[in-house]
């Protein structure tokens, strides 16, 4: 049976990589394309970093493996704390391919700290805490390796503002230098049946110099271009360069797998949903002095987009992502107690609320918020009545409608953790993006962007190659959860049946597929979902580095 080799590129798109292809910059992806098989890679909503990794590694969606963002919500609580590989409420494929004997190796992939034991290493995960010594299993092949390349850069830093843009891609290829090092030495390791590394510099520059390459885009500026666009252009070669040494490791007889989690895109507009929310009558604010005080200022403009705004145009942006993460973004945590929050909403008049990075909605509903007062009986008619208002929700300035899809969380989820779900998710046309770093960032509902220029969108990318995998071919599509049972078929292994995902049978050719008949098993479903909680120093420290990567306020 095949071993196999997934290089998982966070964040990557074909948007970006097939203009590059054709112009002959990534001749990898071209080879792979030529001799193998590709698809757009769909993601699971919301496409994001955390439960999307976290889908791929179980092959099943949030319901039954129960992450559905990087923070989770406490029972009975508006309390949010950091995701971690303990709240993954499924068995992981790292735990499936030890369970049946495989020696594994896995690098950098989101959701994997805290490490257990595994019939082989691990090492990394950019959710570690600051402070933690212990992110690699075993703990000697840590030592090993910062013995030899020095101390393992597990977060990026940088953050884009006027001027910034070189320290941002110096942190990006210095970080992706470390990690090809690294991998390229432990892949030639003899022992392994399944290797796996993730790098996630294409999504972090995406994210924050999308403007500098795209000429399209209104932060595009034709002097910082001259001088860094095709220092940009060149991080997506040095990434296919890595791909093509670590293809070069291994046998003829290995399949190769390159996936990103997400695609991406450009974005333009943020939607703050909680105002628009307040403007629908559906979320009320305090009438305490203090309420009204911040009301009155925050309509005046001294609001937290005002501010960031102010800090990028002094050079303070990169604060956000400076060393000591409670020292980021210090004008606004000067000023952060004079802005709405959470703190000023008047639960007693309010029906449902935003939270999350893509506007998700939820309603505050009885018996399951704090202070919830849609009644039970109430709450398909409430679900019923914000879809159609969110369905007309339109962009002020082109008067267009921009939700292109809205759903309730039965119809895209299934499992024991629906209740942990949204009540309501949407997609927004390309070029919006709800913004979710804080409940109150703007006092317009749709204003141009700020900080990031790039964001995620709901495909990513597929190649495979090997001798199993057909040549040339084109799939209309794959999902992120069908990789998982796909490794495990073609590792020789029975998919288990309660996976949502699929083997990718018609990537393979059709006398292999014929050969090696699929099997399937009842194991390896439910473990124990471990909710203790990070130590409140390591929960707060992980909460601002989400904040500062513009993934959560």
């Amino acid at each position: 049976m095949a071993r196999v080799l997934v290089i998982g590129l966070d964040g990557a798109t074909f948007d970006v990589l097939l203009p590059l292809a054709k112009e002959g910059r990534l001749p990898v992806v071209s080879e792979l394309l030529s001799n193998g098989t590709s698809a757009p890679l769909e993601s699971i909503y919301p496409p994001i970093t955390a439960s999307a990794w976290a889908s791929f590694m179980t092959g099943k969606n949030p319901g039954k493996h129960g992450i559905y963002e990087f923070l989770y919500r406490q029972a009975g609580s508006l309390t949010n704390l950091p995701v971690s590989a303990r709240l993954v409420a499924t068995e992981t494929l790292w735990s499936m391919l030890t369970r049946h004997g495989k020696s594994i190796g896995v690098m950098n992939v989101p959701l994997t700290y805290p490490h257990k034991p595994v019939n082989g290493f691990m090492i990394g995960d950019f959710l570690t805490p600051a402070n933690a010594t212990d992110y690699g299993f075993p703990i000697s092949l840590l030592r090993e390796v910062e013995a030899k390349y020095g101390d393992y850069p597990l977060y990026h830093r940088q953050a884009y503002s006027r001027g910034a843009a070189g320290r941002v891609l110096e942190e990006l290829y210095g970080i992706h230098d470390y990690y090809a090092r690294v991998s390229l030495d432990l892949i030639q390791r003899p022992d392994w049946e399944f290797f796996m590394v993730h790098f996630a510099g294409i999504d972090r520059l995406q994210h924050e110099l999308w403007h500098v390459f795209d000429e399209t885009h209104a932060a595009h500026d034709e002097r910082e271009a001259a001088e860094f666009k095709e220092r940009t252009l060149a991080f997506y070669e040095q990434s296919a360069r890595t791909v093509q040494k670590l293809i070069d490791s291994v046998d003829d007889d290995t399949v190769v797998i390159v996936m990103s989690d997400h695609g991406f895109g450009p974005i333009h507009r943020f939607v703050n949903v909680n105002m628009w929310l307040i403007e629908r009558g559906y979320l009320h604010l305090k009438k305490t002095p203090l309420s009204r005080l911040k009301l009155v200022l925050f309509r005046l403009g001294m609001t937290p987009a005002f501010f960031y705004n102010l800090a990028m145009l002094i050079g303070m942006a990169n604060v956000r992502l400076a060393r000591g993460m409670r020292n980021r973004f210090i004008l606004l945590r000067l000023l952060e107690r004079f802005f709405l929050s959470m703190a000023d909403v008047d639960w007693d008049r309010t029906v449902a609320y935003s939270q999350g990075n893509y506007g998700q909605i939820f309603l505050n509903l009885a018996g399951r918020e704090p202070e919830g007062i849609v009644a039970p009986a109430d709450y398909d008619d409430t679900c019923a009545r914000l879809i159609e208002d969110l369905k007309a929700l339109e962009d002020p300035l082109t008067g267009k409608p921009i939700v292109e899809k809205v759903f309730r969380r039965e119809d895209i989820y299934t499992g024991d953790y629906v209740d942990y779900a949204p009540d309501i998710g949407f997609l927004l046309a390309d070029g919006y993006k709800a913004l979710g770093t804080l409940a109150f960032s703007s006092n317009r509902v749709v204003r141009p962007v700020f900080g990031n220029s790039g964001d995620h969108r709901m495909d990513g990318i597929l190649l495979m190659s090997g001798p199993p995998v057909r040549k040339g071919y084109q799939l209309e599509r794959a999902s992120i959860m069908d990789i998982a049972p796909t490794i495990l078929y073609l590792m020789g292994l029975p998919v288990e049946k309660r996976m949502d995902g699929k083997a990718l049978l018609g990537a393979l050719k059709p006398e292999y597929v014929e050969g090696h008949p699929i099997a399937f098993a009842d194991s390896g479903s439910d473990v124990a979902r471990d909710e203790t909680p990070y130590s409140d120093e390591e929960a707060e420290e992980l909460r601002d580095r989400l904040r500062n990567l513009g993934y959560w306020g």
